[in-house]
């Protein structure tokens, strides 16, 4: 009988330390982690480069096509570097959405588009957002490039 209790003794006590290690372990990694890889992050195995805004949209989605048509009008794209990814009907491109939206603390189950996740690591959501971001970055490349036109002509 004693022995009976020593050997159940020590194995709830092996149970117990087992679980321990798992919920340790686990809690240890945080779910969003951000890894650097060729001056590119990765969050759970999503690319974001550094540098470039990622806008996110909808093929059909009305509020998408006036941040596009704004960005064609206004020639964003040869202004500045911007990653542009389909999510209706990618579902990579989704995921992608749902681990930047999270990373943002967002809740992943309500995320709507037009998204932009910019290159101080936000997230914008909605037109107005979006085209604000983005006529001051352009402001700013503008700024630089004629910055850097004066410099090279000696002004």
């Amino acid at each position: 009988m004693q022995k009976q209790k020593i050997i159940t003794g020590i194995l709830v006590l092996l149970i117990i330390g087992m679980l321990t290690i798992v919920v340790l372990g686990s809690k240890s990694k945080d779910k969003n982690t951000i890894q650097k890889v060729n001056n590119q992050k990765i969050t759970e195995g999503v690319a974001i480069n550094d540098k470039a805004p990622i806008f996110f949209y909808g093929n059909t989605c009305p509020h998408c096509k006036e941040v596009e048509e704004w960005m064609k009008v206004n020639k964003i794209e040869e202004k500045i570097e911007i990653i542009k990814k389909e999510v209706y009907d990618n579902n990579t491109n989704s995921f992608e959405l749902s681990k930047v939206a999270e990373s943002c603390g967002m809740n992943t189950s309500s995320i709507g588009v037009p998204f932009l996740y910019t290159s101080e690591e936000t997230c914008l959501v909605g037109t107005t957002d979006i085209i604000s971001y983005l006529s001051n970055k352009i402001a700013i490349s503008d700024h630089n490039q004629a910055t850097e036109s004066g410099k090279e002509i000696g002004l």
